[in-house]
């Protein structure tokens, strides 16, 4: 029979299968990973090759999804060790906040991680190793011991790092240029959903003692500058049509799958504004991301 203490351990993680319980920390190490963020990732350097004048080396894609994979990965297990703190108040069910994984694992995995995402890019032009080492990956070191607590700064540093994505792939095609207009979408809807995401996690960061804007200045006027930076947004989606990058095919998208949910994310908050109203927000725009990549993807029909 366990000991009540170790079945407590077990219960954030229980697994359907009895007989397998060595299992639970793999499946927590993969949750540790955020495989959905690794997913966005991997559709980002696609939705770069679709938008190349010619389809890309299946050799370069596959180095290039590699490096953008192993570096995300790396920077998420990184970013719990740091956050460990403030992850047992906001997210206490997280691998290493819960217990299930030890706390080390993070930046034991963080460094295996960061290594193998170095490797990859070495296999890919000069351009593409200069934007994923020279810039992505001091980046992703340094966001939460340095630029986190910086209202503001933390989350433009985030956006520039996933806005990255596109630019590295670009490079990696020998197209970088072509891929200005979705590093700034990519960039400018995930400095909103950090400037959500910091409103619904004011309780964690006040006691982890991270200056995050709602944790300096207050919720309300953080409530007030994700609204500005959604209207903000909503304008730069339009951008690439009134500008003629991008035609009516990407309009129709952008409209129906980005405009309108950020419409919905600007009265939430109005409504709501308040961390669980955040929580909320933060939800809507996750899945929303999907939309603005598909929006970016269907561009390639109006050439």
């Amino acid at each position: 029979m366990k000991h009540a203490s170790e079945a407590e351990s077990l219960a954030p993680f229980s697994f359907p299968f009895p007989n397998f319980p060595s299992m639970i920390p793999f499946i927590a190490a993969i949750k540790l990973l955020r495989p959905i963020n690794l997913i966005l990732g991997a559709l980002s350097v696609l939705i770069t090759a679709v938008l190349m004048p010619a389809w890309p080396p299946w050799s370069a894609i596959g180095w290039t999804i590699a490096t953008v994979m192993l570096y995300n990965a790396a920077a998420n297990a990184l970013n719990d060790y740091f956050d460990y703190p403030i992850d047992k108040i906001n997210r206490p069910a997280r691998p290493l906040a819960s217990g299930v994984l030890p706390r080390n694992m993070g930046w034991v995995l963080a460094l295996v991680l960061f290594i193998g995402g170095t490797f990859t890019a070495f296999q890919l032009p000069t351009t593409a190793q200069i934007v994923a080492i020279a810039i992505a990956l001091p980046l992703m070191v340094l966001y939460t011991p340095l630029f986190k607590g910086l209202p503001l700064v933390g989350n433009l540093v985030v956006a520039v790092i996933l806005g990255l994505a596109f630019l590295f792939a670009g490079a990696a095609f020998g197209h970088l240029a072509l891929m200005w207009t979705p590093f700034g979408l990519a960039a400018g809807f995930t400095l909103l959903r950090e400037a959500v995401k910091d409103i619904e996690d004011v309780a964690g960061d006040t006691g982890g003692g991270v200056g995050t804007l709602p944790v300096r200045w207050g919720v309300p006027p953080a409530v007030k500058t994700a609204q500005i930076l959604t209207l903000l947004l909503m304008f730069g989606c339009l951008l690439p049509y009134i500008l003629q990058v991008y035609g009516p095919t990407y309009l129709v998208a952008v409209i129906i799958g980005v405009e309108v949910p950020l419409l919905y994310t600007f009265v939430h908050l109005y409504n709501h504004p308040n961390p669980a109203g955040a929580g909320w927000v933060a939800k809507v725009l996750k899945v929303d991301i999907f939309a603005g990549l598909l929006a970016i993807y269907l561009s390639k029909f109006d050439v």
